[in-house]
């Protein structure tokens, strides 16, 4: 076990700060004090002796975990680690400020870079270093938070868990393709790869029933995936979604109706994913959701609740607990690094 830094540290959307820090101020306030904020990232000093498993299980947070202070060079940042004394640790570098939306070839050869020099550096002084991605349940993880133009980075070690975004600093590097209808699609690839779901074959030949689909990026995503797609929306289809083809022909059913008038008849037998994305309240899409869910059992649900309102986010605890209520399994929720004012809640059996 790794000696527990009394600092803790979480990277999050830029733009969300106050977001993040309040809800840590709810949630941990009688322990953690402010101690250093930059765009992206906060760290905090706790007044207790900390538990190595101790999470902030904060919605805003893309990654979380202990800090370790900074480190100026590659040598510097070296050192720091091999008085952690973990060996061996999956190594996560990624970018205080991340790209907006998607990785440009200059960032990535960066962080490239960047990471095989600080791993030969580390292996001249016998610390042991993993593969980046899979990480198991369980996994020490040295985060390094790169600052901008410079070599300079945090140092954080977080352990693994099913909670935890995969991908370095919760980054996955995902291209929208020029042909995508919306955004959605990038937040749907998100989604995915948070939960280790964009590796899965096992998706295609699926349905998957999509309440506010247009124009049809969060359908992109799932029709290239092999998924049919039953979209719910009153608005207009991009026209690529809408003459996606399989093997047995058209693989996109438009129902141009509301969430709560969508029937029966008009879905088919089995539904395997449930998705929302719909610009309306989160109780209302809750509600929405919850009737559509206790109708069809789909056994993964992926849930988009918009937050337009600073005040609707000290009522996230009390969505979460209704959405728990009628999800399929265990639940998760967080910020995508895609998303803008809404966070992603996600089920599965």
């Amino acid at each position: 076990m790794p000696p527990i830094s009394p600092f803790v540290f979480a990277t999050c959307n830029v733009g969300s700060e106050a977001s993040l820090k309040a809800e840590v101020f709810r949630s941990h306030g009688k322990v953690l004090t402010p101690a250093f904020m930059r765009p992206g990232l906060i760290t905090w000093k706790s007044k207790i002796e900390l538990p190595s498993d101790f999470d902030m299980q904060s919605v805003f947070a893309r990654t979380s975990g202990f800090s370790h202070g900074l480190g100026k060079t590659i040598g510097d940042i070296a050192s720091l680690v091999q008085k952690m004394g973990t060996s061996p640790l999956h190594l996560h570098l990624f970018p205080r400020i991340p790209p907006e939306d998607e990785w440009v070839e200059q960032d990535r050869a960066r962080i490239d870079t960047l990471r095989a020099s600080l791993s030969a550096a580390l292996a001249e002084k016998n610390v042991s270093i993993q593969a980046p991605m899979n990480p198991a349940l369980g996994d020490w993880i040295l985060d390094l938070i790169v600052e901008p133009d410079s070599e300079q980075s945090l140092v954080g070690l977080h352990q693994h868990d099913h909670d935890k975004h995969p991908s370095p600093g919760g980054l996955p590097r995902i291209d929208q393709p020029p042909e995508a209808p919306s955004r959605a699609y990038l937040k749907m690839e998100q989604a995915l790869a948070w939960q280790g779901l964009s590796r899965e074959k096992t998706l295609s030949g699926l349905t998957a029933l999509e309440l506010g689909c247009a124009p049809g990026g969060a359908s992109y995503s799932l029709l290239k995936r092999g998924i049919r797609v039953f979209g719910v929306d009153t608005g207009t289809m991009d026209d690529r979604v809408l003459n996606f083809q399989e093997n047995e022909g058209p693989a996109f059913t438009h129902l141009r109706t509301t969430a709560g008038a969508v029937s029966s008849h008009s879905l088919p037998p089995k539904i395997d994913l449930l998705v929302s994305d719909m610009n309306l309240a989160p109780p209302i899409v809750l509600k929405y959701v919850e009737a559509l869910q206790r109708r069809i059992r789909a056994k993964i649900l992926i849930v988009t609740l918009k937050l337009n309102d600073r005040s609707l986010e000290e009522k996230i605890p009390l969505y979460l607990k209704h959405f728990a209520q009628f999800a399929p399994g265990p639940i998760s929720a967080t910020q995508l690094a895609a998303n803008r004012r809404e966070i992603c809640l996600f089920s599965r059996v």
